[in-house]
């Protein structure tokens, strides 16, 4: 493969990562023993309440922004508002790279490297306005753990992330989605359920983790509380993954191309390394960062 290839999701995993799964798994399985789970949230309330008087100044935009995710898990806007051209123009070259893929493969990514030959879109991820939206929202320093740039195949297999789930790494997380193309009912839209919902099916199911398909879904959540977050090209999506069972709904009529920008705190239930960057393939964005946006950067 030559560096300018785009790669598929690897459908394997090393031993370590693996083993950080189950240890992952294992914590969270704990976590709901009442006398854990009691001592942990004191532990994370306590966080928050010393955090609380260090989170940045939202301007007015931004923290309805924050007030709508907190109610509703999701937040959409435009992004032709918010990131500049020149990080669209790399995102478009982008694109033009994963439509000429031929991988069979359902979903295809950017590679690692070809993201870090265009550092510009990697380290718009690292704006302060970014930072301070996730930090504000999370309500703890956050780190970034990257962007990822994909195709969703029309074929309308239900597999892997296109099936039901929460992400699992920590308790309050931050993405931000933003469609490539534009995104109706069939180009495979984010779909979720809210907050409300979402708390009825971890109960009714009952879930820790993993992949829930369509038909237990549906047994515990009407297929009308489903909301596809359809919308024109870029179109934002801002959504707490750790908050609402979602998924990428299986597209049928055209591919998805979108792209994904990733925050949590600094100290998550879990993360997962295999998806990080490399400090020396981004020696030259390390060099024109802040001591903030240097934190916020963990790299492998």
């Amino acid at each position: 493969m030559t560096h300018h290839e785009s790669v598929e999701r690897m459908d394997y995993y090393d031993g370590s990562a693996l083993a950080a799964r189950a240890r992952g798994k294992t914590k969270r399985v704990l976590l709901r023993a009442p006398v854990l789970n009691q001592w942990f949230q004191f532990r994370y309330l306590a966080r928050l309440g010393r955090h609380a008087e260090n989170l940045p100044w939202l301007t007015r935009d931004r923290f309805d922004l924050v007030a709508e995710l907190r109610q509703n898990g999701i937040a959409m806007r435009d992004a032709t508002t918010i990131i500049p051209p020149a990080v669209l123009e790399i995102a478009d070259r982008l694109v033009g790279q994963l439509r000429t893929s031929t991988t069979p493969k359902n979903c295809v990514e950017i590679s690692l490297e070809d993201l870090a030959a265009n550092p510009a879109l990697y380290k718009w991820g690292l704006n302060h306005e970014n930072l301070d939206l996730a930090e504000y929202h999370i309500g703890l320093p956050v780190q970034y753990t990257g962007v990822g740039v994909k195709r969703e195949r029309a074929d309308g297999v239900a597999a892997d992330f296109r099936q039901w789930h929460i992400d699992i790494e920590d308790r309050r997380m931050l993405k931000i989605i933003v469609y490539l193309d534009d995104v109706d009912e069939g180009c495979g839209p984010f779909e979720y359920v809210n907050p409300q919902w979402t708390a009825h099916a971890v109960r009714a199911l009952p879930y820790i983790s993993g992949f829930v398909p369509d038909s237990a879904m549906a047994r515990v959540v009407p297929t009308e509380e489903w909301i596809r977050a359809t919308g024109p090209r870029l179109s934002a999506i801002f959504v707490d993954t750790s908050r609402v069972f979602h998924r990428a709904k299986p597209p049928t009529s055209a591919d998805r191309y979108s792209m994904t920008f990733s925050y949590s705190s600094l100290s998550p239930f879990q993360s997962f390394p295999e998806y990080r960057q490399s400090r020396a393939a981004l020696t030259e964005v390390c060099a024109e960062l802040t001591p903030r946006q240097q934190r916020a950067l963990i790299l492998k």
